[in-house]
C-alpha cells in the first residue's frame, strides 16, 4: 500500500486518483523530481549530511578578522576617533587612511575567502548552486574592496563607490539569475 501525499490516505499501488482527496497519483516527472530534491536541499528537508564548509567559512572569517587587527592593531581606536569627530562636526568626514586600508583588506580577504570556500563546497559535493552564490558573491566582494582602495588614493567619491558598487551587485543578481535557469 502507498500513501497519498496530499491527504496522507492509504491508497492501492495502481490507484490514479485518491479516493479520498482525489488527488493525482500518476508518478512525478523526471522535472518535478529533480525540482522537489533541488527544494528539500536548499530548504533543509532533505537528509542532511555533514556540511563543515560553513565552520571553515567562519575560521577563515576570524583568521582575516586577526589580519586586518595585525595589520593596524589601533583600528579600534582609530575607528573609535572618527564616530567621535563624526558626531561632532555633524557631517561626513573622510575616514583616516588606517581604516580605509583595513576596510580594503578586510573586503578583499573576505571575498578571497568566498572563492577558497566555493572550491571547497565544488570538491566536496558539487553543489553548483552554493558555488556560484559563493563565488559571485566574492566578485562583489573584492570588486568593493577594490573600490575602497580608489576611494583611499582620491580616484573615487564615496558616493561613487556606493554607485559602482549597487551597479556591479545587480549585474551579479542578474547573471545569477540567468546562469541558474539556463543550467
Amino acid at each position: 500500500m502507498a500513501t497519498c501525499p496530499k491527504c496522507g490516505a492509504e491508497v492501492k499501488e495502481d490507484d490514479k486518483f485518491c479516493p479520498y482527496c482525489g488527488t493525482s497519483l500518476a508518478a512525478k516527472t523526471r522535472a518535478e523530481e529533480r525540482h522537489a530534491q533541488e527544494r528539500d536541499v536548499c530548504f533543509g528537508e532533505a537528509e542532511r549530511r555533514k556540511d563543515y564548509s560553513g565552520l571553515v567559512s567562519f575560521g577563515l572569517f576570524l583568521l582575516i578578522v586577526g589580519i586586518v587587527f595585525v595589520a593596524n592593531a589601533n583600528i579600534v581606536s582609530d575607528f573609535g576617533l572618527w564616530v567621535e569627530q563624526l558626531t561632532s562636526e555633524k557631517h561626513l568626514l573622510r575616514p583616516p587612511p588606517e581604516l580605509i586600508t583595513g576596510a580594503t583588506l578586510f573586503f578583499g580577504l573576505i571575498g578571497l575567502s568566498n572563492f577558497f570556500v566555493a572550491g571547497i563546497r565544488y570538491m566536496i559535493d558539487r553543489a553548483r548552486r552554493r558555488v556560484l552564490s559563493d563565488v559571485l558573491s566574492g566578485i562583489a566582494l573584492v570588486s568593493f574592496s577594490y573600490l575602497i582602495h580608489l576611494y583611499g588614493i582620491q580616484a573615487l567619491t564615496w558616493q561613487m563607490v556606493l554607485a559602482i558598487e549597487v551597479i556591479a551587485c545587480g549585474l551579479l543578481v542578474i547573471a545569477y539569475s540567468a546562469i541558474r535557469y539556463l543550467f
